[in-house]
């Protein structure tokens, strides 16, 4: 897959980092459509222009399989905007798999990229900062195995924090990492740029990818 115009896009979530997803995606040139639960949320979230240039927007759970089947008709991509909810991941990568879908990009944790020494699961390392990494690894480890037990194509962006900056960084890409931790904070706009780039291009299918927001 490349970055051309007319990619088929289905984004799954439209919240915090679901609502970034689809500027990046549109300015990107995508076909974009949404599925959510509460419409009301989506129309309070993105403005009325963008939300004209939606191609679709399907309402229903994203644990349903009708209403996940009915969204991936002709779709090429599908990106989540929710993560640790091992329910969702399943059933989301099974429509997946159902509809030929090419490629599901999940966001998970970076607890669950491995640290430096490529043995060592990074959730180690907090141990004993504050909040409880092994609880978070677990969570999100759910998801990332119920989505490879499909045999999917798939790319899961593993971040730290995410809020929203305001701005996309200059060179995201820069701080891209395979399968290591790179920091614990990413912003919204450069998560929905990595998860985008992910969708579009195949350098990192199967892969957990770890990326961080210059402080």
């Amino acid at each position: 897959m490349n970055n051309a115009p007319n990619k088929r896009v289905l984004i799954v979530g439209v919240g915090g980092l679901g609502t970034h997803m689809v500027h990046e995606a549109l300015e990107r040139g995508a076909q974009v459509s949404v599925l959510v639960r509460n419409p009301a949320k989506l129309e309070a979230s993105i403005d009325v222009e963008t939300l004209g240039r939606l191609h679709k927007i399907f309402v229903g759970d994203a644990t349903d399989p009708a209403a996940l089947d009915g969204a991936m008709q002709d779709i090429d991509v599908v990106l989540s905007g929710n993560g640790a909810h091992k329910k969702m991941a399943s059933e989301m990568a099974q429509a997946v798999h159902r509809n030929h879908v090419d490629k599901l990009c999940w966001p998970a944790g970076g607890t669950n990229l491995m640290s430096e020494d490529a043995l060592t699961p990074a959730y180690l390392a907090h141990a004993g900062a504050g909040f409880n990494a092994e609880a978070i690894y677990k969570a999100h480890q759910a998801c990332i195995d119920a989505i490879r037990e499909t045999g999917i194509n798939y790319v899961i962006l593993c971040p730290g924090r995410m809020t929203s900056a305001g701005y996309r960084s200059p060179d995201v890409r820069s701080s891209v990492r395979i399968n290591r931790p790179v920091g614990m904070s990413l912003s919204y706009e450069d998560a929905a740029w990595v998860m985008l780039e992910a969708a579009f291009t195949d350098g990192w299918d199967r892969e957990l990818v770890g990326a961080s927001t210059p402080r």
